[in-house]
């Protein structure tokens, strides 16, 4: 198959990603490569290329390592060149496997290879259940990932799954962010922003997405990249009407020989290739190849059986589902119910109660708990049924149905398990489940053991904490599909217990609209169950996620409900949080209590039960607040405890926080190498234990103490690296941070123009985030850049706009210490001497 690459060179989007890289102005870079930078801008915006000497020269300038040049020459040359890839860290390539004995379809291959070559980048294959629209789909996209070098992204959207929610576009959107290595502490919780920042995110590179099993085109339409530079392919029951640049392809069966042949193949049969036998045996299939693959399963496995002992079974099956008329494809049904009847009922069942299951997949001990088995029974169970092609396991271990198969199982389950046999099931995965995740979490995250329910059962895995939270990801959307059946069918329990566990996950995470609807389902089961104490707690969960969301008064209301509620209850660890997060609410008009007064509640009740998670807490928040307030002596102080604490509970992110808010107050108390040794530390602990924000941290702090030692050039060098792993994993507000601190060493060096272009690429984010005090500290630092270049008029109007913004705040200072009321008020006096 060969491609035309659709949309302009990517040599000047590589060019830019480089220089931004290398935190290097157009006019920088011409500087160090000797060139004029109108030819720079010319070269980024596609309207000219450079070639020989001046390409050498630029490469040289931006430190490209061998790879990274030649792959800057062929995009230079307009030759996609699949070395370009090794130059970007973050190319996933998540297609499954090709599909195996995969006949025919050549039509339609190059139908697809016709639509992309026009420049069709939205191809959408529409057919029948069973039709074989994934295995189209995933063949075509093998045969296009050469031509986009930057990945290719796979995403079930289980549009047509009865017992698997579709998915939302929020959470596809997450999905995908993160298969691009978005952190998700950086996903926006609205969708259309986090849309916007998906779309700018792949914009000018080449990546091949496949969405499957989409259930209508509002579904895909918010996953859709703006540029040309990618290509969607989608799959669906229906046609997706309203899908713009889309080309449709609609897929019929097989033709009888493809049939035949596809048959042969997986029944690794002798039979004659034109025998009537086997041709009546695909028609009644229907020739669908979900259909095939059962039935030659099925003959596979008796091998005392040939088409003459099949055919006969298939007849009799498939007259048994005529009288269905919810059935939309026969063929599958009758090769269902062939494979069906011959199972011995251990399996049966195993094949019924997993068609119950809610979420995506299981794993051999997932099952065991479903059938109420020991391991090596399930795995046998599991075995037989993949055999027969009644289960898919993809990747290892890990075992799925199709929707087709699922639907049948299930209606199997509803006529011969009773309701009882059923919820007991259910209930014994959703222990699993609860067990298995409170252990994941006790290895992975030890500090949050005081703040989860207790699991129904101990288990003991020896994994490490990358192991653990590697399990956690998996897991994921199948515990939050196990929350709702749980919720559908009134497990109070279940549901409040669930909510809990994976609460902090959530969270950490950023996935704030699973959070928010989780936590309003443990709500109303703590409500019904006369459950006050997981009330206080479900309302205290609430208002993390309105705050997440930054809505403080939201906040502060569920925090004072959980407070009510405790008042009747007790509850001191719900109290704890509550008081310490109503503190973090004043500020923005939350609570109308005393700042400090919240803390000191909070400080006395954890010190009155023991809870030093909660005593952690209580003393970041003060410490951030002194150092905020100027009080840096006191701030030590309470960032020497924050860090003997976290040392104590083994929290490492917290050991980070201490150690760079220890260094912040190091540097305002005139102790510049202490500050560098703290930074130094906290940077070489979060490395140690994959840490990546505490290592931006570091990183842009140690910029900082070292510009205001006398050494921008220096600083710069930090804020470069720190914007490279910023940018390399998505994270949108260190790269904010490096690009303020690159401008304020460019100020520091006299280089008002350099400062200004970084400190508007800073405002871009921050308009992007809408963090308004890193507005103000934007304005602040754009008034510097003019002061620098002697223009008073246009440095007092930024200053104005700062303070303005701080008025807006009902603010006096920000997190910058460099930014506060009193340091932009100092500036205008001196602007009018």
């Amino acid at each position: 198959m060969t491609v035309t690459q659709p949309g302009p060179s990517t040599f000047g989007a590589l060019l830019r990603a480089w220089r931004e890289r290398a935190l290097l102005t157009q006019e920088e870079l011409g500087e160090r490569a000797g060139l004029d930078p109108r030819t720079l801008r010319r070269w980024e915006s596609g309207a000219s290329r450079p070639h020989g000497r001046s390409l050498r020269s630029v490469a040289d300038a931006l430190g490209l390592n061998d790879d990274e040049a030649a792959a800057l020459a062929a995009a230079a040359r307009g030759v996609p060149s699949t070395d370009q890839a090794t130059a970007r860290p973050d190319r996933p390539h998540q297609l499954p496997p090709a599909p195996s004995h995969f006949v025919g379809r050549g039509d339609e291959l190059e139908s697809v290879r016709a639509q992309v070559a026009a420049g069709r980048s939205v191809i959408a294959i529409e057919g029948m259940a069973g039709v074989g629209k994934t295995a189209l789909a995933i063949q075509a996209a093998r045969l296009l990932a050469p031509h986009f070098p930057d990945g290719e992204l796979f995403l079930d959207l289980h549009g047509f799954s009865e017992r698997t929610r579709p998915l939302q576009p929020a959470e596809a959107l997450a999905r995908l962010m993160r298969g691009l290595n978005v952190p998700a502490t950086d996903l926006p919780a609205e969708v259309e922003e986090c849309a916007s920042q998906f779309r700018s995110l792949v914009a000018e590179r080449r990546l091949l997405f496949v969405f499957d099993n989409a259930a209508a085109a509002g579904q895909i339409t918010p996953l859709l990249p703006a540029t040309p530079t990618c290509q969607v392919i989608t799959t669906s029951r229906h046609t997706l009407t309203g899908l713009d640049r889309g080309a449709t392809i609609r897929l019929g069966a097989l033709s009888r020989p493809e049939a035949a042949d596809l048959f042969v193949q997986a029944a690794e049969s002798a039979e004659a290739p034109d025998s009537e036998e086997l041709y009546e045996a695909v028609d009644l299939c229907g020739r669908l190849p979900l259909a095939l693959r059962i039935a030659a399963a099925r003959l596979r496995s008796r091998p005392s059986w040939r088409l003459a002992d099949l055919v006969p079974r298939l007849r009799a099956q498939r007259a048994a589902v005529l009288d269905r008329s919810d059935d939309q494809s026969l063929g599958v049904s009758a090769a269902l119910d062939l494979s069906y009847a011959a199972l011995d009922e251990p399996v049966r069942r195993a094949y019924r109660l997993i068609g119950l299951m809610p979420g995506r997949d299981l794993d051999a001990r997932a099952a065991a708990a479903l059938l109420a088995t020991g391991e090596p029974a399930a795995e046998v169970a599991l075995d037989s049924l993949q055999d027969l092609h009644l289960i898919d396991e993809e990747p290892a271990g890990r075992y799925g149905m199709h929707d087709l198969t699922r639907a049948h199982a299930a209606r199997h389950a509803l006529a011969t398990e009773s309701e009882r046999d059923r919820t007991d099931a259910l209930i014994r995965l959703l222990e699993h489940h609860c067990a298995w995740a409170s252990a994941a979490m006790d290895t992975a995250h030890p500090y949050t053991k005081s703040r989860r329910p207790e699991p129904p059962y101990r288990v003991q895995p020896t994994w490490t904490a990358g192991e653990a939270n590697g399990w956690l990801d998996t897991e994921l959307p199948n515990l939050l599909a196990g929350a709702r059946a749980a919720d559908e069918h009134h497990l109070h329990r279940h549901v409040i217990d669930l909510a809990g566990v994976v609460h902090r996950l959530l969270i950490m995470r950023n996935q704030i609209a699973e959070a928010d609807a989780l936590h309003g389902m443990a709500l109303r089961a703590a409500e019904q169950a006369g459950d006050r104490a997981a009330e206080a707690r479900a309302h205290r969960d609430l208002g993390r996620v309105r705050r997440r969301l930054n809505d403080y008064r939201g906040a502060a209301e569920q925090f004072d409900r959980a407070l009510s509620l405790v008042a009747q209850e007790r509850q001191p660890l719900v109290e704890v949080d509550a008081h310490i997060e109503l503190a973090s609410t004043v500020r923005y008009g939350g609570s109308s209590v005393d700042h400090d007064e919240h803390l000191r509640r909070a400080e006395r009740i954890a010190r009155q039960v023991g809870d030093e998670l909660g005593q952690l807490e209580v003393q970041v928040e003060i410490a951030h607040t002194r150092l905020n307030e100027g009080d840096y002596r006191s701030a030590a102080r309470h960032f020497d405890q924050t860090l003997g604490l976290a040392q104590r509970v083994g929290y490492r992110a917290r050991e980070v926080t201490a150690l760079i808010g220890r260094g912040r107050t190091d540097a305002e108390l005139g102790q510049p190498a202490a500050a560098v040794d703290r930074f130094r530390s906290a940077v070489e602990l979060s490395r140690r234990y994959g840490l990546p924000v505490g290592e931006l941290a570091g990183l842009v702090n140690l910029g900082h103490v070292t510009r205001r030692s006398g050494d921008p050039s220096a600083a710069r060098d930090c804020y470069r690296e720190a914007f490279v792993i910023a940018r390399r994993t998505g994270d949108r507000n260190w790269q904010y941070e490096a690009q303020l601190g690159t401008g304020r060493a460019h100020a520091a060096e006299g280089d008002g123009r350099s400062a200004l272009e970084h400190h508007r690429q800073a405002r871009l984010l921050a308009e992007r985030a809408q963090v308004r005090t890193d507005l103000a500290r934007t304005e602040d630092c754009l008034g510097d850049a003019h002061a620098v270049l002697g223009d008073p008029a246009r440095a007092e109007h930024h200053w104005r706009a700062a303070l303005a913004l701080l008025d807006d705040l009902e603010v006096d200072h920000t997190d910058d210490p460099e930014t506060s009321r009193e340091t932009i008020r100092n500036k205008l006096v001196a602007n009018t001497h």
